[in-house]
Protein backbone atom coordinates (compact mmCIF):
# COMPACT_ATOMS: atom_id res chain seq x y z
CA UNK A 1 0.00 0.00 0.00
CA UNK A 2 1.70 3.40 -1.11
CA UNK A 3 2.40 5.82 1.70
CA UNK A 4 -0.43 8.00 0.18
CA UNK A 5 -2.82 5.67 0.10
CA UNK A 6 -2.20 4.98 3.81
CA UNK A 7 -2.12 8.82 4.78
CA UNK A 8 -5.62 8.69 2.85
CA UNK A 9 -7.28 6.20 4.68
CA UNK A 10 -6.52 7.57 8.54
CA UNK A 11 -8.58 10.34 8.01
CA UNK A 12 -12.32 9.72 8.43
CA UNK A 13 -14.44 10.92 6.22
CA UNK A 14 -15.57 14.55 6.30
CA UNK A 15 -13.02 15.63 8.63
CA UNK A 16 -9.82 16.11 6.60
CA UNK A 17 -9.54 19.81 7.98
CA UNK A 18 -10.04 18.91 11.84
CA UNK A 19 -6.91 19.67 14.24
CA UNK A 20 -6.61 18.76 17.36
CA UNK A 21 -8.31 16.32 20.39
CA UNK A 22 -11.57 15.20 20.11
CA UNK A 23 -13.52 13.17 22.46
CA UNK A 24 -16.75 11.66 21.77
CA UNK A 25 -19.47 10.48 24.25
CA UNK A 26 -16.75 8.63 26.72
CA UNK A 27 -18.05 6.57 29.76
CA UNK A 28 -15.62 5.04 32.04
CA UNK A 29 -15.86 2.76 35.32
CA UNK A 30 -13.38 2.08 37.78
CA UNK A 31 -14.88 -1.46 39.51
CA UNK A 32 -17.98 -1.69 39.23
CA UNK A 33 -18.97 2.16 39.56
CA UNK A 34 -19.52 4.63 36.86
CA UNK A 35 -17.14 8.04 37.22
CA UNK A 36 -18.44 9.66 34.13
CA UNK A 37 -20.90 9.08 31.42
CA UNK A 38 -20.94 10.22 27.79
CA UNK A 39 -18.12 12.89 27.78
CA UNK A 40 -17.43 15.02 24.67
CA UNK A 41 -15.46 18.11 24.65
CA UNK A 42 -12.51 18.57 22.07
CA UNK A 43 -9.26 20.51 22.38
CA UNK A 44 -7.50 22.60 19.32
CA UNK A 45 -4.30 23.72 18.75
CA UNK A 46 -2.76 27.21 21.15
CA UNK A 47 -5.97 25.77 23.90
CA UNK A 48 -5.16 24.44 27.45
CA UNK A 49 -8.13 21.81 28.98
CA UNK A 50 -8.02 22.43 32.99
CA UNK A 51 -10.03 19.51 34.39
CA UNK A 52 -11.43 20.11 37.65
CA UNK A 53 -13.68 17.58 40.17
CA UNK A 54 -13.44 16.18 43.43
CA UNK A 55 -11.29 13.21 44.24
CA UNK A 56 -12.80 10.26 43.13
CA UNK A 57 -14.63 11.31 40.19
CA UNK A 58 -12.26 10.05 37.19
CA UNK A 59 -9.72 12.93 36.60
CA UNK A 60 -6.49 11.18 36.59
CA UNK A 61 -8.72 7.56 34.98
CA UNK A 62 -9.83 10.25 32.13
CA UNK A 63 -5.93 11.16 31.68
CA UNK A 64 -4.91 7.18 31.12
CA UNK A 65 -7.52 6.93 28.43
CA UNK A 66 -6.26 9.56 26.51
CA UNK A 67 -2.98 8.85 26.74
CA UNK A 68 -3.54 5.10 25.73
CA UNK A 69 -2.74 4.06 29.01
CA UNK A 70 -6.68 2.73 29.71
CA UNK A 71 -9.97 1.93 27.94
CA UNK A 72 -13.25 3.37 28.21
CA UNK A 73 -16.18 1.33 28.43
CA UNK A 74 -17.50 3.15 25.23
CA UNK A 75 -16.76 6.10 23.42
CA UNK A 76 -14.66 7.56 20.81
CA UNK A 77 -10.96 9.20 20.72
CA UNK A 78 -9.60 11.32 17.94
CA UNK A 79 -6.89 13.29 16.94
CA UNK A 80 -6.63 15.36 13.62
CA UNK A 81 -9.11 13.41 12.42
CA UNK A 82 -7.65 9.73 13.35
CA UNK A 83 -8.90 7.29 15.44
CA UNK A 84 -6.29 7.29 18.20
CA UNK A 85 -6.52 3.51 19.08
CA UNK A 86 -6.46 2.52 15.48
CA UNK A 87 -3.36 4.30 14.78
CA UNK A 88 -1.40 4.26 18.11
CA UNK A 89 1.68 4.71 17.22
CA UNK A 90 1.10 7.63 15.20
CA UNK A 91 -1.17 9.48 18.35
CA UNK A 92 1.91 8.02 20.52
CA UNK A 93 4.17 10.29 18.52
CA UNK A 94 2.21 13.43 19.16
CA UNK A 95 1.62 13.46 23.24
CA UNK A 96 4.01 13.82 25.83
CA UNK A 97 2.35 12.16 29.10
CA UNK A 98 3.26 13.22 32.95
CA UNK A 99 1.35 11.20 35.46
CA UNK A 100 2.40 10.20 39.35
CA UNK A 101 4.77 7.90 38.01
CA UNK A 102 7.11 10.09 36.21
CA UNK A 103 8.90 7.00 33.95
CA UNK A 104 12.15 8.07 34.97
CA UNK A 105 14.56 5.33 36.12
CA UNK A 106 15.92 5.56 39.70
CA UNK A 107 18.86 3.81 39.06
CA UNK A 108 20.25 6.26 36.47
CA UNK A 109 21.27 9.65 36.41
CA UNK A 110 18.96 12.65 34.99
CA UNK A 111 21.63 12.92 31.81
CA UNK A 112 20.96 9.12 31.43
CA UNK A 113 17.26 9.18 31.41
CA UNK A 114 16.86 11.76 29.03
CA UNK A 115 19.51 10.39 26.63
CA UNK A 116 17.57 7.16 27.03
CA UNK A 117 13.80 8.95 26.35
CA UNK A 118 15.03 11.19 23.20
CA UNK A 119 16.20 8.30 21.55
CA UNK A 120 12.83 6.81 21.50
CA UNK A 121 11.87 9.86 19.99
CA UNK A 122 14.21 13.25 18.36
CA UNK A 123 18.18 12.40 19.39
CA UNK A 124 19.45 15.18 21.22
CA UNK A 125 23.15 15.91 21.70
CA UNK A 126 24.70 15.61 24.98
CA UNK A 127 25.03 19.47 25.19
CA UNK A 128 21.40 19.97 24.90
CA UNK A 129 20.60 17.48 27.70
CA UNK A 130 22.89 19.57 29.71
CA UNK A 131 21.37 22.87 29.00
CA UNK A 132 17.57 21.08 29.59
CA UNK A 133 18.69 20.53 32.57
CA UNK A 134 19.90 23.66 33.73
CA UNK A 135 17.08 25.20 32.58
CA UNK A 136 15.39 23.26 34.91
CA UNK A 137 17.57 23.69 38.17
CA UNK A 138 19.38 20.71 38.15
CA UNK A 139 22.76 22.41 37.17
CA UNK A 140 25.01 20.25 39.26
CA UNK A 141 22.76 17.25 39.80
CA UNK A 142 22.87 15.73 36.16
CA UNK A 143 25.23 13.04 37.24
CA UNK A 144 23.10 12.18 40.28
CA UNK A 145 21.61 8.85 40.38
CA UNK A 146 18.11 9.72 40.65
CA UNK A 147 17.18 7.73 43.55
CA UNK A 148 18.89 10.05 45.58
CA UNK A 149 17.36 13.23 44.34
CA UNK A 150 14.54 14.81 45.89
CA UNK A 151 10.90 14.27 45.00
CA UNK A 152 11.28 18.06 43.57
CA UNK A 153 14.60 17.14 41.53
CA UNK A 154 12.92 13.82 39.67
CA UNK A 155 9.37 15.96 38.42
CA UNK A 156 12.25 18.50 37.17
CA UNK A 157 14.19 15.36 35.51
CA UNK A 158 10.84 14.72 34.03
CA UNK A 159 10.24 18.27 32.64
CA UNK A 160 13.85 18.09 31.13
CA UNK A 161 12.44 15.35 29.29
CA UNK A 162 8.81 17.34 28.18
CA UNK A 163 11.50 20.00 26.86
CA UNK A 164 13.25 18.09 24.72
CA UNK A 165 10.28 16.39 23.03
CA UNK A 166 8.43 18.08 20.19
CA UNK A 167 4.78 16.61 20.88
CA UNK A 168 2.14 19.00 20.10
CA UNK A 169 -0.42 17.40 22.82
CA UNK A 170 1.07 17.88 26.89
CA UNK A 171 -1.72 15.58 29.06
CA UNK A 172 -0.27 16.52 32.93
CA UNK A 173 -1.65 14.96 35.91
CA UNK A 174 -1.29 17.58 38.76
CA UNK A 175 2.68 18.29 37.00
CA UNK A 176 3.05 21.15 39.65
CA UNK A 177 3.48 18.45 43.20
CA UNK A 178 6.32 18.61 45.01
CA UNK A 179 7.54 21.91 42.88
CA UNK A 180 8.49 24.79 44.84
CA UNK A 181 7.35 28.25 43.63
CA UNK A 182 10.61 28.54 41.24
CA UNK A 183 9.86 25.79 39.83
CA UNK A 184 6.28 26.29 39.60
CA UNK A 185 6.59 29.69 37.48
CA UNK A 186 9.08 27.74 35.56
CA UNK A 187 6.65 25.44 34.25
CA UNK A 188 4.44 27.69 33.71
CA UNK A 189 6.21 29.32 31.38
CA UNK A 190 7.07 25.94 29.57
CA UNK A 191 3.20 25.77 29.08
CA UNK A 192 3.22 29.12 28.04
CA UNK A 193 5.54 28.73 25.02
CA UNK A 194 4.33 25.34 24.32
CA UNK A 195 0.48 26.84 23.76
CA UNK A 196 1.99 30.11 21.68
CA UNK A 197 3.46 27.36 19.56
CA UNK A 198 0.34 25.95 18.91
CA UNK A 199 0.99 23.22 21.27
CA UNK A 200 -2.01 21.71 23.28
CA UNK A 201 -1.89 20.90 27.15
CA UNK A 202 -4.90 18.93 28.92
CA UNK A 203 -4.00 18.95 32.99
CA UNK A 204 -5.07 18.20 36.18
CA UNK A 205 -4.32 20.56 39.01
CA UNK A 206 -5.34 22.34 42.32
CA UNK A 207 -2.77 25.28 41.13
CA UNK A 208 -4.32 28.53 39.37
CA UNK A 209 -3.01 28.07 35.58
CA UNK A 210 -3.26 31.85 34.01
CA UNK A 211 -1.41 32.27 31.31
CA UNK A 212 -1.68 35.17 28.80
CA UNK A 213 -2.81 35.17 25.18
CA UNK A 214 -4.58 31.59 25.24
CA UNK A 215 -7.92 29.83 25.59
CA UNK A 216 -8.21 28.16 29.23
CA UNK A 217 -10.80 25.48 28.84
CA UNK A 218 -12.11 24.13 32.09
CA UNK A 219 -14.25 20.53 32.37
CA UNK A 220 -16.16 19.43 35.54
CA UNK A 221 -16.17 15.87 36.34
CA UNK A 222 -18.21 14.50 36.43
CA UNK A 223 -20.58 16.73 34.96
CA UNK A 224 -18.82 17.11 31.90
CA UNK A 225 -19.50 21.02 32.26
CA UNK A 226 -17.39 22.85 29.94
CA UNK A 227 -16.55 26.53 30.36
CA UNK A 228 -14.04 29.25 29.19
Amino acid sequence: MSQEKKHQEKIPLGQKNIKGLFVSHLTCERGYRELFKDLSFELSPGQILHIKGENGTGKTSLLRILAGLALPVSGEVSFDGYDCRKYRSEYNEQIAFMGHKLGIKLELTPVENIRSHCELSIPRTEQEILDALEKVGLYGFEEMYCNQLSAGQKRRVALAQIMLTETRLWILDEPFTSLDVVGIGFFLKMIQQHVDNNGMVLLTTHQDVNLENCTTKYLQLPSGEITI
